[in-house]
């Protein structure tokens, strides 16, 4: 047949070939495409061994692997370790609660509420995979009971059930990672360390060759990925015991790279002017530091820590000299005593460095983080309420099915409680979910009933898990694949034998729907969360922080005390992701509090020396307590004291260096001051931790 009614039309040529590009672009030799093939198999032989079992819901074992899943086998090995902690702790949990009111279910409620909140509350205090073991435990209850308050006799059965099939799914895609996944984290995390030390070098580099001070502090994109480098100790620590034993060591590293990420921020080029000391120091620094990253780069950790330290004891002479010398400036002193600090902080660095290459592991340094206490109580009463209002509502409308709502609202109430962003989160739930409905309708009614044994069954469902297993590997799709999989995967319902009852199905597809709208209505209504709250809050602990450093050193090392506020910073950043410019003036402030800090604890450090004189600590140490409580009047006390350090320090020259050391350190916090007038404003009791 001839003519144009022949040919096909443009647009059905275009989508062909789209289609087509699309079909070759899949490599499932690819990590992603291994990743995808990995967790299918896991789910099939989780699901075999379920059925091989005779359990109950064999399906919530492939569950289990779905939600579980992830590309990098630490993460599978701690995600599946934790999550099986929870289940037995809400098993547990479980069986108390129905044991004491499943008469009542009122009471049953109530208690169901006050436990998810605590979890709830739990998991926003706890970091990473113990925080999903909490996030477990609190809904493990709705998943462990559903059924059972219908039929009390079946409650053991149920917990019981639960927890096998959880320990099947972790088990079985323990396994699998175990085989045909690679334990790559370890090399990620040395790439990632050795990318910071270039990264803060080169800021250096930069700072030392610029002539106008105050325009390179770090950006929070910056600082979140340094403390990213968290996340990637902890996935190392699940792939490697060696490792777990080396944790001190990283963070130590981590600790001291910020500590000299915020010196290099200080830096500027030398003015040719200056003392002859100053100029050599700064010479010195930009000749060795790029010979130091080099091998770093070349991975010889101690070549690199024997030539910095060289490099110290260079920089404290000329200080040393330069403070002697009465022609010294405040400016000049400021610079070096800014150049001194930098470079301790970064040999300080490449000591942890060497630490965890050397032979042994040492000791583990206790390292804090920030605990938000207000958002954990926010989160724990919002699911709470959450389960009292749903269960109220299923007990008042006599709906057969009502404890469906507690079962999909108390993991999402937590899950979601943990983002960043649960609203947004919610509404990629509703979309996964109303995704999932149609396709488990034409898996389990039009697929399903022509099955017959467990070859076919796979080649029937495992088509759907691995178009939700690819699309969480894509991060603005993750959320939705998640959700995705998780109500495909239930409302399928694979048993044996299956049971084909449509009112069934429909009846609890607008329960599932019906949940995920309650979840976003839940986030949007009762205690709403809001991120520039929150990054206020820890903006105000960083203040408050700081101020305390004006009243006493802090009870740990400094790089301690700087971790804290390190993590601090980071959550500010992670927390305004969406608003870059309240980010960066957020971060700023509290660069301008910790740089106040580190400055309070180099005063007191200097006017506690042992050539110092007790009436100079005497003035030091009041000068530091009366600008800690007049904060307003602060920059005056310190620019005071040092001019009267500075004086005195004349009349006795033996004591000229450490005066002179202490003069340096509070002129600097006072220009610290100058320039953020606004962050010492108001009087905090200390923040907590």
């Amino acid at each position: 047949m001839t003519g144009p009614a022949a040919s096909p039309s443009p647009r059905a040529a275009i989508l062909r070939r789209s289609v087509c590009t699309r079909l070759l672009a899949i490599d499932v030799l690819t990590p992603r495409g291994g990743y995808v093939a990995r967790s299918t198999g896991a789910a099939l032989l989780a699901l075999g061994v379920a059925f091989g079992l005779h359990l109950e819901t064999p399906y919530s074992a492939a569950s289990t692997v779905l939600l579980v899943a992830n590309a990098n086998q630490g993460a599978v090995l701690a995600k599946g370790g934790w999550r099986l902690v929870g289940t037995v702790i809400g098993g547990v949990a479980a069986l108390a609660l129905m044991g004491l009111f499943i008469q009542t279910p009122i009471l049953f409620i109530l208690g169901f509420a006050l436990w998810l909140g605590l979890c709830t509350a739990g998991a926003t205090l706890l970091r990473h995979f113990r925080a999903s073991g909490a996030a477990v435990a609190g809904y493990t209850i709705g998943l462990a009971t559903y059924g059972a308050l219908e039929a009390p006799e079946r409650e053991l059965d149920a917990v019981l059930g639960r927890t096998a099939t959880v320990a099947v799914g972790v088990v079985c895609l323990g396994v699998v990672a175990a085989l045909f996944s690679r334990r790559a984290t370890r090399t990620a995390l040395d790439t990632a360390l050795i990318g910071q030390f270039g990264t803060v070098a080169g800021l250096a580099l930069e700072r030392l060759r610029s002539e106008e001070p105050g325009h390179g502090l770090p950006t929070a994109a910056q600082i979140a990925g340094l403390f990213a480098i968290d996340d990637l100790l902890e996935l190392s620590r699940a792939e490697s015991p060696d490792l777990a034993g080396r944790e001190g060591a990283v963070r130590a590293t981590m600790a001291a790279l910020f500590g000299a990420l915020l010196g290099a921020s200080d830096l500027c080029a030398v003015d040719p002017q200056a003392p002859r000391d100053c100029v050599a120091a700064h010479r010195d620094v930009v000749a060795e530091l790029p010979r130091i990253l080099a091998l770093i780069e070349a991975r010889r950790f101690a070549d690199a820590l024997d030539r910095i330290t060289g490099l110290r004891g260079a920089l404290q002479a000329y200080a040393h000299r330069a403070e002697a010398a009465e022609t010294g400036t405040a400016a000049s002193l400021i610079a070096l005593d800014r150049l001194v600090a930098f470079v301790a902080d970064y040999e300080s660095a490449l000591s942890g460095m060497a630490r965890l290459h050397g032979s042994r592991p040492m000791p583990a340094r206790a390292f804090r983080f920030h605990r938000d206490w207000r958002a954990a109580t926010e989160n724990g009463l919002r699911a709470a309420l959450a389960i009292l209002l749903a269960g109220a509502f299923g007990i008042a409308t006599g709906w057969n099915d009502w404890s469906l709502l507690l079962l999909i609202l108390a993991p999402y109430s937590v899950l979601l409680a943990m983002t960043g962003n649960p609203a947004a989160g919610a509404v990629a739930f509703i979309h996964g979910t109303i995704v999932a409905v149609p396709a488990a309708f034409v898996c389990a009614f039009g697929l399903m009933p022509g099955v017959q044994g467990f070859p076919l069954l796979i080649a029937v469902i495992a088509p759907f898990w691995m178009a939700g297993l690819y699309a969480t590997t894509v991060p603005r799709r993750a959320p939705a694949g998640l959700a995705y999989l998780v109500a495909f995967n239930t409302l399928v319902g694979a048993t044996n034998p299956m049971v084909f009852s449509v009112p069934a199905f429909l009846n609890q597809a607008f329960g599932w729907v019906a949940a995920v709208f309650v979840t976003l209505l839940v986030f949007r209504l009762l205690l709403p969360h809001d991120p520039r709250r929150q990054a206020r809050r820890i903006q105000a602990a960083l203040r408050r922080d700081a101020l305390a450093r004006l009243h006493s050193d802090p009870p740990e090392p400094r790089h301690v005390w700087e971790h804290l506020q390190h993590h601090r910073l980071a959550r500010i950043a992670l927390s305004l992701r969406v608003d870059p410019a309240a980010a960066a003036a957020m971060t700023a402030d509290g660069i301008a509090a910790v740089q106040v800090g580190r400055a309070a604890i180099r005063a007191r450090a200097a006017a506690w020396h042992a050539t110092a004189p007790a009436l100079l600590r005497t003035i030091t140490l009041q000068a530091l307590a009366d600008a800690a409580r007049s904060p307003r009047q602060a920059r005056d006390i310190l620019a005071a004291a040092a001019a009267e350090i500075a004086a005195r320090s004349i009349e006795d020259p033996r004591a000229w260096p450490a005066a002179h050391r202490v003069a340096t350190c509070l002129t600097d916090m006072a220009m610290r001051l100058e320039a953020h007038p606004d962050w010492s404003v108001g009087r905090h009791p200390s923040a907590p931790c």
